[in-house]
């Protein structure tokens, strides 16, 4: 792996894991759930204020979930999607995270399985990587990946809104991002050795290890690096779900039952973080459970008026021990037409 001699992150990237982290750490300053503070602009027309107030019922149902522990199109916001208050005014929530992110996917992934056909070429995957170090991160992923992956790929299969799992991230991605947040490079490569010596041992790191193994880089670091699930299977496309189970170094006995079993159950039910296990049936330490999940890290939520539109990305940022996760605005665009 060729290290760059310079750097560079996108703007907004920074921007949202500056946001992320702040969040974990309760910052006065952040954004609220809540949108009527967000806006004292003059530019807050009554029209505004009314997508305003139908997203703040669409981010309250989502704080109220009755079950925090699992996302799926069974929860009660959906409820509250389909009648919105105002006329004429459209509802729409998306999962944004349950995809391959390739700001931080590994090149394996590509080249041991199926998944290699969302590729332009057989070198694809290390351009990706390679790539990465030499130009840093990006949210406009047709800008700076487009020409590594086959048409309609990055629109349909990935995105710019994924979480840095160590277990299952790029080992020179999760050097650079340890990098951009501390500032201290020398660190960031004794954090490199650490994250080897998981890969040579074939250690899985767990949640409750992540602290000691951040070390003092944990505030400015989590939850955007952490040791959770970063896919949630309620939402996963069929094609990555499929190819992740039978990808052979993640050792499911048996992918095609598991993939079929996932995505029967989904249509039917609320499955939760002790039920999944039991449908994918691999060993525990496998890293398919570091990629697949039954929480959502990112909502993109839209308010549409015939003539105005609101369109919010939205993070779930976990809460201390014990207490219930937060959800943070990342992302806020607004238009009229």
């Amino acid at each position: 792996m060729r290290r760059p001699q310079e750097g560079s992150v996108s703007v907004l990237v920074l921007v949202l894991l500056t946001l992320l982290a702040a969040a974990a750490g309760g910052a006065a300053s952040l954004l609220q759930v809540s949108l009527r503070y967000l806006r004292a602009s003059e530019d807050a027309s009554a029209m505004r204020r009314s997508l305003e107030r139908e997203a703040d019922r669409v981010l309250a149902a989502l704080a109220a979930d009755p079950t925090p522990g699992s996302d799926s199109p069974l929860d009660p916001v959906w409820s509250v999607l389909a009648v919105p208050e105002g006329d004429g005014v459209a509802l729409e929530l998306d999962d944004v995270s349950s995809a391959l992110d390739p700001n931080w996917v590994q090149k394996n992934l590509f080249n041991n399985t199926g998944l290699a056909s969302l590729l332009r070429s057989p070198e694809a995957a290390d351009e990706l990587q390679q790539r990465r170090e030499d130009r840093g991160f990006s949210l406009d992923l047709p800008e700076a990946y487009g020409d590594l992956f086959a048409e309609g790929v990055l629109d349909r299969y990935c995105t710019a809104y994924g979480t840095a799992n160590i277990n299952v991230t790029d080992e020179f991605a999760l050097r650079t991002l340890y990098t951009l947040r501390t500032g201290d490079a020398a660190a960031a490569e004794a954090f490199h050795a650490r994250v080897r010596q998981l890969l040579r041992e074939q250690r899985v790191l767990r949640p409750d290890e992540l602290q000691a193994f951040l070390g003092l880089g944990y505030d400015a670091l989590y939850p955007v690096m952490n040791a959770e699930p970063c896919m949630n299977v309620h939402f996963l496309d069929p094609v990555i779900l499929t190819e992740l189970l039978a990808y052979p170094a993640l050792a499911v006995p048996h992918p095609q039952e598991s993939a079929l079993a996932i995505l029967e159950s989904r249509t039917r039910s609320e499955l939760s973080g002790t039920e999944l296990p039991r449908l994918i049936a691999a060993p525990a330490a496998s890293r398919i459970y570091q990629y697949l999940g039954v929480v959502t890290w990112f909502w993109r939520l839209t308010v549409a008026a015939p003539n105005a539109r609101l369109e919010l990305v939205v993070a779930r940022v976990p809460g201390p021990l014990g207490e219930p996760a937060r959800f943070q605005i990342v992302e806020e665009r607004y238009g009229r037409s």
